[in-house]
C-alpha cells in the first residue's frame, strides 16, 4: 500500500496545538526521568563534563569533520557535505538514483524533518516508509512530529487505532500493544524489500565511530538490511573523541526516556557485511545555518544540544499542544533558540513564560531560559509587548496600585470576553481575586467554619512512571560492589530492570537440556562454541539450524555469542555486522546471548574501549528487549525486535 498517497481520514485538523493528551504523556516522561536520577548521585557532574565536551566540540568544530571524514573514507564509506537543506535534499537525491533505489525505509531523523526529506523524496517517485512506530503514525496522519523523541505525543490510543482502520485497513483493539503489534506486523516486510534506509545520527567522534541509539530495533535493521545506509547528521554531533561518550550516554536516555541505556546502541565504523557483499554507506553532513549559529558567542551553546526532549516535557506552554504550537521542526526552548538560524528562519521567544524549568532540566546545561530573556530583549517584534510587560512589572511590584486597578481590569477583561476579543484558548478569569478568596476564608476561620462542607482534597500521585522502582541509590560506586560476585549480581538485577534474565549453563550438555525447551525452529549462530551443542541437541531428537548462509530465517529462538557485557546499564555487546548470525534476531521471538564470563563486567569506559580496538564494523550494545512507548507513553516490550532477550554466562567446559 502507498502511504505517500492516502486519503486523509476525518480526524484531528482543529486539535494540532491543542491536544489534551500532551500533558499526561510529558509528565510521565519527567516521572520516569525523576526517578532515575535519584540513583545518580553523580549527576551534575556528568553535566558539567558533558557540556565541557560539547564546548570543546563546537571550538575544533572544522578540525573535527575533517578528521571524522578522512576516517569515515578510510573504512569504505562516502562522506557528502551539504550548506543547506536544499543541498542535502540533491545529494540524498543523487545517491538514491545512482543505485536505483525505488523504495526507501527511515528511521526516526528529526533532521531529515529539517530539510524536508520526505516530500522531497516524493516528489522524485520514491516510497518512503517511517518505520519507528511514532513516526509512522504521524505519517499516515500527515502531521509533522509532536515531539522530538515522541512523534506521536498527540494522538490517543483511539485516534490511532481510527488511523489504521482508515490508512492501512487493519483494525485492531483500542491497546498499545495489540496496535504496536499491528504496526509492527505491517512495517516489517519493508526492511526486507527496500534498497536505501535512511537514518540520522546521535554521536560521531574523530575517529570514525558513528553512534546511533534507539529503542524499537528498526533503526537497527534500517541501517543493516538495504543494500544502501545513508546517514544524515548535523555537523554539531561530532564529539572530540570516543571516550566522551562515557557521559552522554548517560545522560541522554535518562533526560529522554529515564532509562539507564536505550534499548540498542550502535557503533558503526566500517561496512556491514551484506550477502551480496558490503553494503555501501553514506555520510551526509549538514550545515543548514549552524556555522553561522557557532558563530554567535551568545547562542552558540544551543548547538550542545542532545535532542533529549526534556526541555520540551517540563516546559508549561509545550505541554498545552506540542511541537504544533511552534510552526517548526524544533520546538521548545531548544526551538527559540535555534529559530533565527535554522530554516525557515524566524522569531518565536513569544513561547516561553520564563519559568526556567527548561534550564534547570537540560542535561548539558545551556542555559535556556537567559538565551531567550537576550533573544527578547533584541526582538523588533515584542516592542509593545514589552512596554506592556514594563508597566505591568511597575504595577505589580506595587500591592496597592494592583489592588487598587484590579475592578477596572476585571472589567475590561468582561467586555473584551463578551466582544470575543484575546486566545480563545485561555481560561476564563476567576470571579474573584485570590487575595478577596482568601480574605473571605481568614474571616470564615476566625467564626470557626473554614473549609465547612468540603470533601478533602485527595493525595496527589506521580503518573505512573517506566523506570524501576529503585530502592537502593549509588550502589554502582560502592567499593564492596566492585568484586566479580558483586558485579555479576548488579548484572542480573540490571537485566531484570531492563525486562531480562541471567542464567548461567556449563559446557554443550547443559546447554543443549537449556535450548531443547525453547520455541522451533531453533537458529543457532555459527560459532565454535554452539557447533558441538547442535550435536547434543540432535541427541535429544531437535534438528537446530546453523546460520551459514541464510540470511533472513523465520526463527522461534536464536542464540548468538555475545562480546561481553555492562553491569552498570544491564547491556550486552553483539557483534550485528558480521555474517549471517548478525540478523538471526531479526525475525525470532526470542534471543538467546551466550556471554564468557571473564567479559561480563565490563565498565561503560572498558565497553567504550573494546568498541574502539574491535575495528571495523557494527557492534551494538542490547538492554533488554525492544520497546516502544510512542502510544500514550505505555511500554510495550518487543517492538520490533525478539520479545525477550536472556542471557546466559557460559562456560565451554562442564
Amino acid at each position: 500500500m502507498d502511504l505517500n498517497n492516502q486519503h486523509e481520514p476525518k480526524i484531528f485538523p482543529g486539535e494540532l496545538g491543542n491536544s489534551p493528551a500532551v500533558r499526561p504523556a510529558a509528565h510521565r516522561a519527567l516521572a520516569a526521568r525523576d526517578r532515575l536520577l535519584t540513583g545518580y548521585p553523580l549527576w551534575e557532574a556528568w553535566r558539567h563534563q558533558a557540556r565541557g565536551a560539547k564546548t570543546e566540540a563546537i571550538s575544533r568544530l572544522d578540525e573535527l569533520l575533517d578528521d571524522l571524514e578522512r576516517a569515515v573514507t578510510a573504512w569504505g564509506g562516502r562522506v557528502l557535505r551539504a550548506r543547506d537543506a536544499a543541498q542535502a535534499r540533491r545529494l540524498i537525491l543523487d545517491v538514491a538514483r545512482e543505485h536505483g533505489v525505488k523504495t526507501v525505509v527511515k528511521a526516526k531523523s528529526m533532521t531529515t524533518e529539517e530539510i524536508g526529506l520526505n516530500p522531497a523524496l516524493t516528489a522524485a517517485g520514491l516510497q518512503v516508509m517511517e518505520t519507528d512506530l511514532g513516526e509512522f503514525i504521524v505519517q499516515l496522519a500527515g502531521h509533522p512530529p509532536a515531539h522530538l523523541t515522541a512523534p506521536a505525543l498527540h494522538l490517543n490510543r483511539h485516534q490511532i487505532a481510527d488511523l489504521f482502520a482508515a490508512h492501512l485497513g487493519l483494525r485492531s483493539p483500542a491497546e498499545p500493544e495489540a496496535l504496536a503489534r499491528l504496526a509492527t506486523a505491517y512495517i516489517k516486510p519493508h526492511f526486507f524489500e527496500a534498497q536505501m534506509g535512511i537514518t540520522g545520527v546521535n554521536f560521531a567522534t574523530p575517529e570514525g565511530t558513528l553512534v546511533l541509539l534507539e529503542n524499537e530495533s528498526n533503526l537497527r535493521f534500517t541501517a543493516t538490511l538495504p543494500k544502501v545506509h545513508l546517514a544524515l547528521m548535523g555537523i554539531e554531533k561530532v564529539i572530540p573523541r570516543l571516550t566522551d561518550l562515557e557521559v552522554m550516554l548517560r545522560l541522554l536516555p535518562a533526560s529522554a526516556t529515564g532509562q539507564r541505556l536505550t534499548a540498542l546502541v550502535h557503533f558503526i565504523q566500517g561496512l556491514k557485511i551484506q550477502a551480496q557483499g558490503d553494503q555501501i554507506f553514506y555520510l551526509v553532513l549538514l550545515d543548514n545555518g549552524r556555522r553561522r549559529l557557532a558563530a554567535d558567542p551568545e547562542l552558540a551553546e544551543a548547538l550542545y544540544c542532545l535532542r533529549c526532549g526534556a526541555c520540551l516535557n517540563v516546559c508549561p506552554i509545550f505541554q498545552v499542544g506540542a511541537a504544533h504550537l511552534y510552526g517548526r521542526v524544533y520546538p521548545g526552548a531548544i526551538g527559540i533558540l535555534l529559530a533565527p538560524y535554522l530554516a525557515p528562519v524566524g522569531d518565536i521567544c513569544d513561547l516561553c513564560t520564563q519559568c526556567g524549568a527548561c534550564q534547570e532540566i537540560c542535561p548539558v546545561g545551556i542555559r535556556l531560559a537567559d538565551k531567550i530573556r537576550g533573544l527578547r530583549r533584541d526582538s523588533r517584534r515584542f516592542r509593545p509587548l514589552r512596554a506592556l510587560t514594563t508597566a505591568a512589572g511597575a504595577v505589580l511590584s506595587q500591592p496597592r496600585w494592583y489592588r487598587g486597578l484590579e475592578p477596572a481590569a476585571r472589567g475590561l477583561a468582561g467586555f473584551a470576553a463578551r466582544r470575543g476579543w484575546g486566545l480563545p484558548r485561555l481560561p476564563t478569569l476567576s470571579p474573584e481575586s485570590f487575595h478577596k478568596r482568601q480574605r473571605v476564608r481568614e474571616r470564615g476561620a476566625l467564626l470557626g467554619n473554614a473549609d465547612q462542607g468540603r470533601s478533602p482534597l485527595p493525595p496527589c500521585q506521580a503518573p505512573r512512571s517506566l523506570a524501576p522502582d529503585l530502592t537502593e541509590t549509588g550502589r554502582l560506586t560502592a567499593k564492596d560492589n566492585q568484586n566479580p560476585d558483586s558485579l555479576t549480581a548488579l548484572l542480573a538485577e540490571r537485566l531484570r530492570e531492563a525486562g531480562s534474565s541471567l542464567s548461567e549453563v556449563q559446557g554443550p550438555a547443559d546447554l543443549a537440556r537449556r535450548l531443547a525447551t525453547e520455541a522451533e525452529p531453533l537458529w543457532l549462530e555459527n560459532h565454535p562454541w554452539l557447533r558441538p551443542v547442535a550435536g547434543e541437541l540432535e541427541k535429544l531428537g531437535i534438528r537446530p539450524r546453523m546460520a551459514r548462509a541464510d540470511w533472513a530465517p523465520m526463527a522461534g529462538t536464536v542464540v548468538t555469542v555475545g562480546l561481553g557485557a555492562i553491569p552498570e546499564t544491564g547491556s550486552v555487546l553483539v557483534d550485528s555486522g558480521a555474517g549471517p548470525g548478525a540478523v538471526l534476531a531479526f525475525r525470532a521471538e526470542k534471543q538467546i546471548v551466550l556471554l564468557p564470563r571473564n567479559s561480563s563486567r565490563l565498565s561503560l569506559a572498558q565497553a567504550l574501549k573494546y568498541v574502539r580496538d574491535r575495528g571495523p564494523g557494527l557492534v551494538s550494545w542490547l538492554t533488554g528487549p525492544s520497546r516502544t512507548a510512542d502510544i500514550e507513553k505505555v511500554l510495550v516490550l518487543g517492538a520490533q525486535g525478539p520479545l525477550a532477550l536472556e542471557i546466559f554466562l557460559y562456560q565451554e567446559e562442564a
